[in-house]
């Protein structure tokens, strides 16, 4: 399979993917990466009045190769029950936001939080399809980022010849809730160690692989890709 080939398979998972969900592909070069660049993060909390503080406890990372059906597969069976959990509690959120329950400042960040929740939705709905089947393949891997045991966000890829494409990368709402409203509980820079991961696994693990692409709707999410080298993709 030609690069170009591979390119234009990998826009079309994407496309299916994401639900035609409008977004940026960007690419990184593995052999341009710099070790600063990948170093594990630390996380940051959000606290009482908005204040923030750097944690103790580091993030963890868990790779979840779909390489067992899902009887035979415990991680794939707990993955599947966080991403149930996390569906259910989107849907309790966005009816408390309607209604009022769940107060927001002002119009702007009340639609910016919708649209994030909405997003985040039908990727974590995608990925429980996928986790929750008779789909076996090596090609396909979840990459988890926790805090104390607690996943904060999963992104799934899969893998073609020496390419690894990132096609979903999803939240906890709770996190999208307390970010985005500075609330007591919130933990940012999730995102940014699981990329970092996942390429530190690929650079350890698996050095055939020389590209990752990814699909990104979140600007949040494309300037914490581009930070570690993404650019453009080719028919951006």
């Amino acid at each position: 399979m030609n690069k170009k080939t591979r390119f234009f398979l990998a826009l079309f998972l994407i496309t299916l993917s994401t639900f035609s969900i409008a977004g940026k592909s960007l690419t990184l070069e593995l052999n341009k990466i710099k070790e600063q660049d990948i170093t594990s993060i630390l996380p940051i909390l959000i606290g009482d009045n908005g204040d923030t503080t750097i944690s103790d406890t580091i993030f963890t990372n868990e790779k979840i190769v779909l390489d067992k059906p899902i009887s035979q597969h415990e991680a794939r069976q707990k993955l599947k029950e966080v991403l149930k959990n996390y569906v259910a509690k989107t849907k309790k959120i966005v009816s408390d936001i309607r209604d009022g329950t769940i107060s927001m400042p002002n119009d702007e960040i009340k639609r910016n939080v919708m649209i994030d929740l909405k997003n985040n939705n039908p990727f974590m709905k995608r990925t429980l399809s996928t986790v929750d089947s008779n789909e076996v393949s090596e090609r396909y891997k979840l990459y988890a980022t926790k805090l104390k045991g607690k996943i904060v966000i999963i992104s799934q890829t899969t893998t073609f010849d020496d390419e690894l494409y990132v096609s979903l990368v999803m939240s906890d709402p709770d996190n999208i809730i307390n970010n985005s409203l500075k609330l007591n509980g919130g933990i940012k820079r999730a995102s940014v160690e699981n990329i970092r991961g996942i390429v530190r696994d690929l650079l350890t693990n698996d050095p055939s692989v020389k590209t990752i692409s990814a699909h990104v709707v979140s600007p949040t999410l494309e300037s914490n890709y581009r930070r570690i080298g993404f650019k453009n993709s080719p028919c951006n």
